[in-house]
């Protein structure tokens, strides 16, 4: 996974999430919905750590998940261990964050 790279993945319980990987070269991974209007995030843009949903421009820090550029909405960040080169993911660990009202 190249830094600036969004890919949309499929956790075992069937969440749609997100795997980035950060500038220091961190892979995290996101819930996939962008808490707003419940749009895949893997169609949004990353740029200097900053994710930002292509429906209504809400941003998102991918080093923690926290909303950026004024968005006050965060997404769910799940934890992650990385074994012999693949990226695992405990679902059950995180709630995805609900549509932001």
């Amino acid at each position: 996974m190249l830094a600036e790279e969004i890919r949309e993945c499929l956790l075992s319980d069937g969440t749609k999430a997100i795997a980035v990987r950060d500038s220091d070269g961190n892979v995290k991974v996101f819930q996939g919905m962008c808490p707003h209007q419940r749009r895949a995030l893997a169609e949004g843009d990353l740029y200097d750590d900053v994710l930002t949903c292509s429906a209504h421009m809400w941003s998102f820090d991918v080093r923690t998940g926290e909303g950026a550029h004024g968005t006050e909405a965060h997404i769910a960040q799940y934890p992650t261990k990385i074994e012999d080169g693949q990226v695992l993911v405990d679902p059950s660990l995180v709630e995805p964050v609900a549509l932001w009202k």
